[in-house]
């Protein structure tokens, strides 16, 4: 697992999900680490206390000796989100030093290396998660990139001495995943999204399509979705959920049963047959399990294996995370920004909580996206008996003229929509009855969970 890399290495952003499991990973194999975030979190308290250097200043003088003057000893390693007038960037670039964006990091460490790839629009933490908890079972275990932290283990990066397989999220944003070369790969989903990178759904689509033809031996894809012909290439297998009863498409491989109940799922892996209960509700997540059960079986996991995993994975943090639950309360948070995810996400709640109302306090993930699937989020909006819409959180972006979060409030249809704010959300739920409380958004909402929580704690009592 060579890495050619510098023998010191710094993260301009270290406090992100991708970098940081990057950055532990580099510290586990005898690099120097630190890095740079603007924001103080758990997970930065976590990365210095394993020994990393991690500074809030911006400025250059705050760096440690390495980085300030080791030019020709030094990578630097940067996320998207990081501004082009950064001083520390400055800083490096004056120095010289080419960065490296974290996509090709990840490639270098996984190139000619078994890897397992999880694609998609939507679920790929929570699927390459699972998998990684599959293998995990295993005597070998892997070495897992995760774009989120299993709450099994704390963290977003698993590793073993002898493991033999990578698995990776691959991500199409800023087109990261075109740096991956997969050994097997599955896409989840394909619905369009980051068109502020793509400018079409064309252009995503093919995007999709290119990252297919740099997977080696297998591609999983959806049962239903069009996918070119192509003389060379990985071989192609299809997954598909099929009701009880019913009979899967000739051409799908890989398929699970849904019962009536939709609790006890039978998994059907080309000749290899298990039943498994997943821990974690919804349609979207047995589809997520049944993935993640897929590519297992190629790194060689036996049935036994992937079955327990699937009966134990407990999720990953903000992905439908359950907070609490009794018969007087309910408090769920999750990390859903797109109007697919979001329906997904209160179609699982009511199934697993059915007769009881649900409130959902949203924050919009981007100007650009909230612009371009405006329609589909009035509408999934309007599916909670109850709103509240904070403002755009917009993270990369400039405001774009007319779009905001009163314009978005303005085309939802829903007798019980509330336009609010962070410092005033809680204020506004004591003056109504919230009875199951969703959170949902990618942005800093997740700042909100411990107040919500105590909220919600409050209302059993």
């Amino acid at each position: 697992m060579t890495v050619i890399v510098s023998q010191h290495v710094f993260f301009l952003g270290l406090g992100g999900i991708g970098m940081s499991s990057l950055a532990r990973h580099l510290a586990r194999q005898g690099h120097v680490v630190g890095g740079y975030d603007l924001t103080p979190s758990k997970l930065i308290d976590d990365l210095q206390a394993e020994g990393m250097f991690v500074t809030h200043s911006p400025m250059p003088e705050d760096l440690p000796e390495w980085a300030l003057y080791a030019t020709n000893n030094l990578t630097v390693v940067r996320t998207p989100a990081v501004p082009e007038d950064l001083p520390l960037l400055v800083h490096f670039q004056r120095l010289g030093i080419t960065t490296m964006k974290r996509a090709e990091l990840l490639g270098a460490i996984t190139h000619d290396q078994p890897t397992l790839a999880v694609a998609g629009t939507h679920g790929k933490t929570t699927t390459s998660s699972w998998l990684a908890a599959m293998l995990d079972v295993g005597a070998q275990g892997c070495h897992a990139f995760l774009g989120g932290i299993d709450t099994r283990t704390g963290t977003n990066y698993l590793t073993r001495p002898e493991a033999k397989w990578h698995v990776v999220e691959a991500d199409e944003f800023d087109r990261s995943f075109h740096q991956l070369h997969p050994t097997c790969a599955a896409i989840t989903n394909l619905e369009p999204d980051h068109l502020d990178t793509y400018g079409t759904s064309e252009a995503f689509r093919a995007a999709f399509e290119q990252f297919g033809k740099q997977v080696s031996d297998t591609l999983i894809l959806p049962f239903d979705l069009t996918w070119p012909d192509m003389k060379s290439g990985p071989s192609i297998e299809r997954f598909a959920l099929i009701e009880e009863g019913q009979i899967a498409p000739q051409h799908v491989r890989n398929c699970a049963v849904v019962s009536l109940n939709q609790r006890d799922i039978l998994f059907q892996l080309g000749d290899v047959q298990f039943k498994a209960r997943p821990a974690i509700p919804g349609r979207h997540n047995t589809a997520n399990a049944l993935v993640a059960a897929a590519l297992a079986l190629h790194a060689g996991a036996s049935p036994s294996q992937i079955a327990h995993a699937v009966e134990n994975f407990r999720g990953v943090n903000r992905r439908m995370q359950v907070h609490l639950d009794t018969p007087e309360a309910v408090y769920i948070d999750d990390y859903a920004h797109h109007p697919t995810e979001l329906e997904a996400l209160l179609n699982a709640v009511r199934n697993q909580w059915p007769d009881r109302n649900v409130t959902l306090i949203f924050q919009p993930h981007l100007y650009s996206r909230t612009r371009d699937f405006s329609h589909e989020f009035a509408r999934v909006l309007g599916l909670a008996d109850q709103l509240f819409l904070l403002p755009i959180y917009p993270a990369r972006e400039a405001p774009i003229p007319g779009v905001d979060a009163q314009w978005l409030f303005d085309n939802i249809s829903s007798p019980r929509k509330h336009l609010s704010t962070s410092d005033s959300i809680f204020g506004d739920l004591k003056a109504s009855s919230a009875d199951i409380l969703v959170t949902a958004g990618a942005g800093d909402i997740d700042r909100l969970v411990p107040q919500a929580l105590e909220h919600m704690q409050n209302r059993r009592t």
